[in-house]
């Protein structure tokens, strides 16, 4: 029920056509290349506008992972923004189905189905199933590989598991690296598993006694890890550490601004004591949790907590990409009022499990009841844009695509144009395309320059009047658009 309701709600949230940040336009151009037998001229030109713009606005290529899943669809649909957008909510409902399991493994029933709840019901979640990215497939391999990591300890140690589940594990760190790169912490959370498994064995080594290192079973899964990813790189190759000037001095600056964007995506506003105390008890539920529970809730909080440092590294906070750890901050946050619960309710005698299950929930089910409160008003919106016709800001926008059939019909194949969203030119018209504000560096990388009349947005801030006196000739133009040939350098 919670996975159906979430399903309608999301695409019911969708608006036509798609926005214009140019992410997603790389992801379907990597995902075109895929069955059109080019990735190497795809990641060619996507390189050639990185290195010619003077700006790392992009890596040269995506990991292969978002854009094999969505190869096939585009090969069917095309550029059906609307059609591609419902597997970004398949990817999301599978998240939601593998959080349940993973949570109520660890806290119950009731306990799962709550998070899970509040989780499905987000509406920041919900609505950005309206952009082709990769945060909801990212999550969705971590989730798997918690999954497999609970198979795993749930019947033996680390160290004692069989080789074939060992392997397993180092594949699936790796297809979650394929997707997003930050993934690369799972191989340190498996080390960390293994590191405390080792304790005892170091203990009996300091007493004198010679216990055997079992090598194999702690190399394996970095081994398969490293194999796995390395043979992908070699199929289908792209950028295994994006410079895009993030680092780990950006850590305190994200972990400040985290609980704001708490707040704001389980709907709770935007002030950041709401989602600092929400944190404060994640970090209490998750201390008492792997003291209860080591094997099981260790690894979870190693994972969820690796996952937060390695977003928190980048240069400005962006909130899609705590999305994967949210469901982990509820659970651990959820654990302080269970063992509330169950001390207030230690002499009752019977159904006393059901009842900490339930006060437990409590929380998750307030913020259900948010949800539903701010979700049909959301929904009515999108439906109202949707039913008068209109497109969101974007590359189906009427006021975008004159440009786009401009450049197409105005310019070679090997002209290079330059424009302010570098990747969805190249996108939708298969020229290689340079963003840049520096109209020297136009002059000398570009043939054409597409032109926003009115932004310095990613482009110069140049009048038709300094265009015409620079020696640009207007090829064509409309009322928001100048397609100037650009003047030979020499």
């Amino acid at each position: 029920v919670i996975v159906s309701v979430s399903a309608a709600a999301a695409v019911a949230l969708h608006r036509n056509g798609h926005t214009l940040g140019d992410d997603f336009a790389l992801y379907l151009r990597q995902a075109r290349g895929v069955f059109d037998g080019d990735p190497s001229q795809v990641v060619g030109d996507n390189r050639f506008s990185v290195v010619n713009s003077g700006g790392a606005f992009s890596p040269i290529a995506y990991p292969w992972g978002w854009p094999l899943l969505l190869s096939p669809f585009v090969k069917w649909w095309g550029l059906d923004y609307d059609r591609l957008k419902l597997l970004e909510v398949a990817t999301f409902c599978t998240w939601v189905v593998l959080v349940h399991g993973i949570v109520r493994r660890r806290g119950g029933r009731i306990v799962a189905l709550a998070v899970a709840g509040a989780v499905a019901t987000s509406p920041p979640l919900l609505a950005h199933t309206d952009q082709l990215l990769s945060e909801f497939p990212h999550a969705m391999a971590v989730t798997v590989f918690i999954w497999w990591f609970d198979r795993i300890l749930g019947d033996s140690t680390l160290l004692a598991a069989p080789t074939s589940r060992l392997v397993v594990l180092g594949v699936l760190i790796a297809a979650a690296y394929n997707v997003r790169r930050e993934s690369v912490v799972l191989v340190v959370a498996v080390a960390v598993v293994q590191l405390v498994e080792l304790v005892p064995r170091l203990w009996a080594w300091l007493d004198g006694h010679r216990p055997s290192v079992p090598w194999r079973a702690i190399g394996l899964p970095h081994l398969a890890f490293a194999a796995s990813a390395g043979g992908f790189q070699l199929l289908i190759p792209s950028m295994l550490v994006p410079d895009t000037g993030d680092g780990p001095g950006f850590i305190d600056d994200r972990f400040k601004d985290w609980p704001r964007a708490l707040s704001r995506m389980l709907g709770l506003g935007t002030h950041p004591a709401v989602g600092a105390t929400i944190l404060v008890l994640a970090l209490a539920g998750a201390i008492i949790a792997v003291i209860r529970r080591p094997r099981l809730n260790g690894p979870l909080f190693a994972v969820g907590l690796l996952s937060a440092l390695a977003v928190s590294t980048h240069f400005r906070m962006v909130e899609r990409y705590y999305f994967q750890v949210l469901p982990w901050v509820l659970y651990f946050a959820v654990v302080p009022i269970v063992e509330l619960a169950g001390l207030a309710l230690r002499h009752r005698p019977t159904r006393r499990t059901v009842l900490v299950g339930v006060a437990s929930a409590l929380p998750m089910v307030y913020l259900v009841g948010v949800h539903a409160a701010v979700l049909p008003g959301a929904i009515g919106r999108a439906r109202d844009f949707d039913r008068a016709g209109r497109q969101q800001i974007g590359p189906t926008d009427p006021s975008y695509t004159p440009v786009y059939a401009a450049v197409t019909a105005y310019t070679a194949p090997t002209d290079v144009v330059a424009f302010f969203r570098a990747r969805t030119m190249t996108l939708l018209t298969d020229r290689r395309t340079i963003q840049t504000t520096n109209l020297d560096r136009i002059r000398l990388r570009a043939d054409f320059f597409a032109q926003q009349i009115g932004s310095d947005y990613y482009q110069p801030d140049m009048t038709t009047a300094e265009g015409l006196a620079a020696g640009f000739e207007v090829v064509w133009s409309d009322s928001r658009w100048i397609l100037w040939r650009v003047p030979d350098p020499s």
